[in-house]
């Protein structure tokens, strides 16, 4: 019994030998004959998926505004610039291949963003049109009117928070917080453009107004490519350090009527030791994207040298203070400005009595802003 049961045992055993021989060769030679589909099962399960590239060019367009993003061969161009530039724009996106865009920004309505753009709706199909949500009465808004008449589209006004996808790359708004100010540019459309982790902040034409509700709202304004507020107009402290970007660019046109961009907006991007690049000194502005690094096809041009007002400078100044700074009035402001001597005094100081009304401008805010723009104390009340 015993032997007898050794050798069915050692049967047994040969037996299961032989069906792992069987089935080792039989693997072999499955493995043989279809080695293409293995390496097709590895290629896919071993390249895991990345983002996508993202370029950001800022056109030359002299005083004005005008950007083509894309990105995995979807685009969107943010404002045309004025109407000496649309033919420039029109003829840039043609070079670049482009053929339809998935998305016009126009971030406002000021000839020197929507102009450029009237012509982009002319030559290109556009899939989804975003504008603020206002109207205003110029001669330049009524030939936009005219040209999204002639083509049928239908504006969206995006709300802040939203997103929207373009290719690897989605852009998130920022503004405007509120509409009906006086001042329409505080109604600009701006956005953050994010792709992997590389985010790119645009703001449009926004000044203090609207910076103080978006800062007040708490909104993820950082971003590592800053596009300078209004040609470099003002930036308050608070909110470039908010921003806190690794990269400046400045679109505005060479010598300038309007002295852009400021004074003390090139020394805060300075004093941050921010690189920057600027249209006016050298032209087109390209940046890269990989999700992980920004690379630029040129240097930045370090230059923080301000712009100088033409010949209407010391008219233009005290409107650029009333604009920027006439923000309250007599009864709720925390101090009383004298826009022509650029003066400060406290509401009950007796200069305000003797100050000529258009020189005088109603603030309410932080008084090392009203320094940083070239403001100093009276002598007499002591702010």
């Amino acid at each position: 019994m015993t032997i007898k049961y050794k050798w069915k045992h050692l049967l047994t055993v040969l037996l299961l030998l032989s069906l792992c021989f069987t089935g080792c060769n039989t693997q072999e030679a499955d493995s043989t004959e279809t080695p293409s589909s293995q390496q097709q099962n590895v290629v896919e399960t071993s390249n895991p998926q990345k983002t996508g590239s993202l370029t950001v060019q800022y056109l030359d367009v002299g005083q004005g505004n005008a950007i083509l993003a894309e990105s995995e061969g979807h685009y969107m161009l943010i404002d045309g610039g004025a109407r000496e530039s649309s033919s420039f724009v029109v003829s840039y996106l043609k070079e670049q291949k482009v053929e339809k865009l998935d998305y016009l920004l126009i971030s406002h309505f000021d000839e020197d963003h929507l102009a450029g753009a009237i012509g982009a709706l002319h030559n290109f199909p556009v899939d989804t049109l975003l504008t603020p949500d206002y109207e205003t009465d110029s001669a330049i808004y009524r030939s936009y009117e005219k040209a999204v008449n002639e083509k049928s589209y239908e504006a969206v006004h995006p709300k802040v928070g939203e997103k929207y996808p373009l290719g690897s790359a989605e852009f998130r708004i920022i503004s405007p917080v509120s509409y009906g100010h006086e001042d329409e540019n505080q109604d600009s459309v701006g956005i953050i453009l994010k792709n992997g982790e590389n985010r790119f902040f645009i703001g449009g034409d926004i000044g203090l107004e609207s910076e103080k509700e978006i800062l007040a709202a708490g909104t993820d304004i950082q971003g590592d490519v800053m596009l300078m507020n209004h040609h470099g107009s003002h930036v308050s402290r608070e909110f470039f350090e908010q921003v806190a970007p690794s990269y400046c660019v400045i679109s505005c046109g060479a010598d300038n009527s309007y002295g852009h961009p400021r004074k003390d907006t090139m020394s805060l991007i300075k004093e941050k030791k921010t690189p920057v690049f600027r249209t006016d000194k050298q032209g087109t502005v390209i940046l890269h994207s990989d999700g992980s690094q920004i690379s630029s096809e040129q240097q930045p041009c370090q230059d923080y040298t301000p712009g100088q007002r033409g010949n209407s400078g010391g008219q233009d100044d005290k409107n650029e203070s009333l604009e920027l700074f006439n923000n309250s009035d007599a009864e709720h402001c925390d101090y009383v400005l004298n826009v022509h001597t650029k003066k400060i005094h406290k509401p009950d100081c007796g200069s305000v009595r003797q100050m000529g009304e258009k020189n005088r401008a109603y603030y309410k805010g932080d008084l090392q802003m009203l320094k940083d723009n070239g403001y100093t104390g009276c002598g007499s009340c002591n702010p």
